[in-house]
């Protein structure tokens, strides 16, 4: 595969962009996930929650190719990946920000930037660059600064560029807001509803419910490895508000 990959979809056509069917996975002896079945609708932002230790960075592993799936079938716009090295899901336009900041200190911002962007099989950095710097203007202040050197905040948003400088379909986004203030958090939930706005479609993983149920349409409820409930937002609330009682909604 080479070139760019497909540019976004049209937003809002509720076919299934992602779909996971009786995935399984494990780490070793330990099994992980248990039957995982649910969708991604195209043009949708799906809430994936549950407690710590109920498989959801799992989930975001196998889907983009991290951990291989022992079971089960995973598609992506209308192709079997369940078997694919993660280069190539991620030039099919299946992006993966995961937990933790994911960017190199030693590099500047845009060097960073450029990197990601012919990883991603880019063909115009410029164009790339253009592209990030728009959509997260902060960092177009910062384009020459080590990333190391840069606030928190200021690197989750250099993850979350690194991984869009080329278009993609989907966004697996896992747990973007960890470790920061709300004020910060606030910036980062908007700029992924710029993005989903954009045609981007999301699977977030978020440890506050409130913050990433606000700007979802669905939801899926993981607990021990296994799905809970999944449906809209509304109708999986329930089962959330049940099975995970104390997990927080949001705090400061």
């Amino acid at each position: 595969m080479t070139g760019d990959p497909p540019r976004p979809a049209a937003q809002g056509d509720g076919r299934p962009l992602l779909e996971l069917r009786d995935v399984e996975a494990s780490y070793g002896p330990y099994r992980a996930l248990f039957g995982v079945t649910f969708s991604v609708p195209e043009g949708s932002a799906v809430a994936l929650v549950g407690s710590n230790g109920a498989g959801k960075s799992t989930v975001a592993r196998v889907v983009s190719g991290l951990v291989r799936a022992k079971a089960g079938t995973i598609r992506f716009a209308g192709h079997e990946i369940t078997r694919w090295p993660a280069w190539r899901i991620a030039r099919a336009g299946l992006a993966h920000a995961p937990e933790g900041r994911s960017v190199f200190a030693s590099l500047t911002v845009e060097e960073n930037l450029v990197l990601a962007a012919r990883a991603l099989g880019g063909r115009r950095p410029n164009g790339a660059l253009d592209r990030a710097f728009s959509t997260f203007g902060q960092l177009a202040a910062h384009r020459h600064q080590l990333a190391g050197t840069l606030s928190g905040g200021e690197q989750r948003m250099l993850s979350l560029a690194k991984v869009l400088v080329v278009p993609q379909r989907l966004l697996v986004v896992d747990e973007l807001s960890f470790g920061l203030s709300p004020a910060v958090v606030d910036e980062v939930f908007g700029t992924l509803k710029t993005i989903r706005d954009a045609g981007t479609s999301l699977l977030v993983i978020e440890q506050h419910l409130d913050r990433v149920l606000s700007i979802s349409d669905r939801a899926v409820l993981l607990v021990r490895g296994r799905v809970a409930a999944e449906g809209t937002v509304a109708e999986v609330e329930p089962a959330i508000d049940r099975l995970l009682p104390a997990h927080p909604r949001w705090s400061a």
